[in-house]
């Protein structure tokens, strides 16, 4: 049994993944507040969570102190005190607590170089925490390449309204990041490998997810390095 917190465009393609799979018996949807006096904890074993990121920590906080697995839409909150918080709190509960990074799933080969380069483009008509929205993706399949490199300079050299660009060095490796929310395409590249798929990773991820076939303390560690470079950006102005 599982429950679905949060029914918008994510929401519904989380929603649409875990009824194509057998292991799912049944599917609580909570699209509301209200709806949230429907949750039965005790018999929910799996709590899906779609809603706005600042409502994320208490949401969480509350399946987890009712002992209740959760799966986190990224980033797991605004605050990595709190997102350390939440870690603690399942390890206390014995709960397990996985936050996205969907782009591990697509096992894409991939080469670091002397200097690297990644691009995400898309079209949307809202503008906000580009950040959290596309870097994040990139940061959660870099971890495994950076985890034990020290960072020694970050760089942003464009920012305006739906666009950024900024560069990331890891001891003698260069990344340059360039991201829009303007584009009429759509693109996804690191260096020359496209990273764009048809495959329904998500599902593939949840699989993963419920039938307890991950590395939950590597996902933990590779959502607080995420978060903690988003927040970078959002903090660094244009030099």
């Amino acid at each position: 049994n599982v429950c679905l917190i949060g029914l918008g465009n994510w929401g519904k393609r989380l929603l649409s993944s875990l009824k194509g799979l057998k292991k799912i018996k049944n599917i609580t949807v909570i699209k509301n507040r209200k709806d949230r006096t429907k949750i039965n904890y005790k018999t929910i074993e799996w709590a899906f969570i779609s809603v706005n990121t600042t409502k994320h920590y208490n949401v969480v906080k509350k399946l987890l102190n009712n002992k209740v697995n959760v799966f986190c839409e990224k980033p797991l909150t605004n605050n990595l005190k709190q997102d350390i918080e939440l870690f603690k709190i399942a390890k206390i509960n014995r709960c397990k607590l996985y936050v996205s990074d969907i782009e591990n799933f697509k096992n894409k080969k991939l080469t670091i170089k002397k200097e690297n380069f990644i691009i995400r483009q898309k079209f949307s008509k809202d503008k906000s925490d580009i950040a959290n929205r596309l870097a994040y993706h990139d940061f959660t399949y870099l971890f495994k390449y950076l985890r034990n490199k020290k960072e020694k300079k970050f760089r942003v050299i464009k920012k305006k309204l739906g666009e950024i660009k900024f560069s990331l060095e890891f001891d003698n490796k260069k990344f340059s990041f360039d991201y829009s929310l303007n584009s009429k395409s759509k693109k996804h590249k690191f260096n020359n490998i496209d990273l764009t798929t048809k495959k329904n990773v998500l599902r593939k991820m949840i699989l993963k997810i419920i039938n307890n076939k991950i590395n939950f303390i590597k996902n933990a560690n590779i959502s607080i390095f995420s978060n903690k470079l988003t927040k970078k950006i959002n903090g660094k102005k244009k030099k």
